[in-house]
């Protein structure tokens, strides 16, 4: 009777050998030898066994302690726009404490105060890594704190230049807070590393409207809307561009799409009514600022604008 296995680390003929012997041993009569021999097999067996799942364990311990399965994380990237996903890498570093996963899941439950102190700890314990930086960074800026969010999101691409999300993100705040040329240098740089970035595109384009640059801005925004066929803010955008600009027939099918695609939204019926206005389309833009003040009867906006169109409708009446 032999003990059998799946070897792993040892040579399956190396212990084949073993229990060949102990068999020709029995076979040639010396019984005490041939017991000798299958004892020395199986006690071999038995240490080859125990040392190679020890060395599984080890492996399988040292691989979970290393790596953890990324979850995704929701993050608004637009104060207009909150759609944006932002998903950490496939795999990061677990800190000693767990408190990355612990920073994560109160992002996530949106206890951003909670989640500031825990990737504080985090930053800590792991100074050298850009996302535990970027996170901190992402929290801060959710809990309010554009100064420490700055801060972080500065420090994640100082140990890592190339930190995509960290450009985006500082970015957002750089516009936010009307730093337009700076925030030019930075999203340069993001489209640069990915050209078919939506959200980079459209934050260069409301930096781009921020300097006053608006053709830049308009190639920005068309830019976006073909990354991002459902883009409906950049849009919007977009076409009020246009009709700043008085291209009163460009703006038109842009808002078009815009409001077939978020009914929903009064200054898309505004907007896409002005346009509509414009281009001597009066029974069009009433429609357009009825259903606005539909949406959303507290619109200012496309109450006044009603109230005008249909003031010329009268005129024309009489």
């Amino acid at each position: 009777m032999f003990l059998s296995f799946k070897p792993c680390g040892y040579s399956p003929a190396l212990l084949l050998s073993k229990r060949s012997t102990a068999i020709s041993g029995r076979q040639r009569g010396g019984h005490m030898r041939g017991n000798q021999r299958i004892t020395t097999a199986l006690l071999i067996v038995a240490v080859a066994a125990t040392a190679c799942s020890r060395n599984n364990e080890t492996q399988q311990s040292k691989g979970s302690e290393s790596q953890v399965p990324a979850r995704m994380t929701t993050v608004a990237m637009t104060k207009d726009k909150p759609k944006e996903v932002q998903a950490i890498p496939e795999t990061i570093a677990r800190p000693g404490s767990g408190s990355f996963g612990d920073g994560e899941a109160a992002y996530s439950a949106g206890k951003y105060d909670d989640a500031v102190k825990l990737f504080d700890q985090y930053t800590e314990q792991k100074p050298k890594n850009p996302w535990g930086h970027y996170m901190l960074g992402l929290s801060a800026w959710k809990a309010g704190d554009l100064e420490k969010s700055e801060k972080s999101f500065n420090e994640a691409l100082r140990l890592d230049p190339d930190h995509f999300k960290s450009l985006l993100h500082l970015s957002r705040i750089l516009v936010d807070q009307k730093r337009y040329e700076d925030a030019v240098v930075r999203l340069t740089q993001a489209v640069e590393l990915d050209p078919n970035s939506a959200d980079a595109q459209r934050l260069l384009g409301r930096a781009f409207t921020g300097q006053g640059k608006i053709d830049d801005a308009v190639a920005a925004y068309r830019r976006t809307i073909e990354l991002d066929k459902k883009d409906v803010w950049s849009m919007n955008d977009l076409g009020l561009l246009l009709i700043e600009k008085e291209r009163y027939e460009e703006a038109l099918p842009v808002l078009q799409k815009a409001v077939s695609l978020r009914k929903s939204v009064a200054v898309f019926h505004n907007n896409l009514g002005m346009a509509l206005e414009h281009t001597g389309n009066i029974k069009g833009a009433a429609a357009e600022y009825r259903t606005a003040r539909i949406v959303d009867p507290a619109d200012e906006k496309s109450k006044e604008n009603l109230s005008r169109v249909e003031g010329v409708k009268t005129t024309e009446t009489r």
